[in-house]
């Protein structure tokens, strides 16, 4: 929540400045990047909404909750990145390479983009700050982290802020190359060429975002290690003869829903059984505290032939 907080506040004030220089100089590169933080702006909002809608309880309607209103939210934010940043940025660079004109006032541009630069930088140290004290939580490493996680808005926050970053030096270059007029018709054109890279930037990551959103709201499975430790703990009790299947699905980033099938002793009476599931349960809980809800099907070893086994789905 504080990470899109930040995030919100810098990508407001910076689009504001970003469009008065873009006005001042006529730029085409500043106003891909007003766009650019225009974009992410908004999408701080969707993810302030994922935030606020996953929480509520479940019901009749959506008996597993609203936990997948984060990756769906998530979803929209990388669709709006695509349609407003990176379609106008790019649209906005080709018109400028049919019509080519040097942009004025550039000492205004240089002093928006370095203060864009700086809360920019403000704004992606605290969604790493934030990202890295889960690492830690979770006993992984940044990196390993940021990959396995199944929170799409902290990672949504660290790519808008990273491809913001780029986007800066992108038009900072762009304007400087025109500034000195490098090339033929006075370098006119750079500040074009600029705006349409800012735009393929901001496609890359809107098609990075949407793809992982997207596996998280067809039902993305949980990561091995928590495959594995889920696994393991069914396994660890005495009454359990083996795992025959294991599937598990994310609702939220840390709830998992999972359902096993698992064979037991053929000595165990009715009483036994209903105890082993108890017993089983709190296991899979102790082991992953993210596993929210939990489905149980359980046979005899007697009763469930080998061919059933469906060893694929066991970590």
């Amino acid at each position: 929540m504080l990470a899109v907080l930040g995030a919100l506040f810098a990508n407001a004030l910076i689009a504001v400045l970003k469009l008065g220089a873009a006005f001042v100089t006529g730029s085409s590169g500043m106003m891909a990047e007003a766009l650019h933080s225009v974009a992410d702006t908004t999408n701080q909002v969707f993810l302030l909404l994922g935030l606020s809608f996953f929480k509520r309880p479940a019901s009749k309607k959506h008996p597993f909750g609203y936990g997948k209103e984060r990756f769906f939210w998530s979803f929209i934010a990388a669709i709006f990145i695509f349609g407003v940043g990176s379609t106008y940025a790019i649209y906005e660079g080709v018109v400028k390479l049919g019509h080519p004109h040097t942009p004025e006032n550039l000492n205004w541009a240089y002093l928006v983009l370095g203060i864009s630069f700086v809360l920019e930088g403000a704004s992606i140290a605290l969604a790493i700050y934030q990202e890295k004290k889960e690492a830690r939580h979770e006993g992984l490493t940044f990196l390993d982290y940021l990959r396995e996680s199944k929170d799409p808005t902290a990672k949504t926050v660290i790519f808008e802020d990273s491809a913001a970053l780029l986007g800066l030096v992108i038009a900072a270059g762009g304007l400087f190359l025109t500034e000195h007029h490098t090339g033929p018709n006075g370098g006119a054109y750079w500040d074009g060429v600029a705006s349409i890279l800012i735009g393929v930037v901001l496609a890359i990551v809107a098609f990075i975002l949407a793809r992982s959103s997207r596996g998280l709201l067809l039902g993305e499975a949980a990561n091995p290690k928590s495959v594995r430790a889920i696994a393991l703990a069914i396994q660890s009790h005495p009454n359990v003869v083996k795992v025959v299947e294991l599937l598990t699905m994310h609702l939220a980033p840390k709830q998992i829903l999972i359902n096993a099938h698992i064979n037991l002793r053929d000595d165990l009476l009715t009483a036994d059984i209903v105890k082993t599931v108890e017993e089983v349960e709190e296991l899979i809980k102790r082991a992953e505290p993210k596993v929210e809800m939990i489905f149980l099907e359980t046979a005899r070893q007697s009763d469930s032939p080998e061919e059933e086994c469906v060893s694929e789905h066991v970590a």
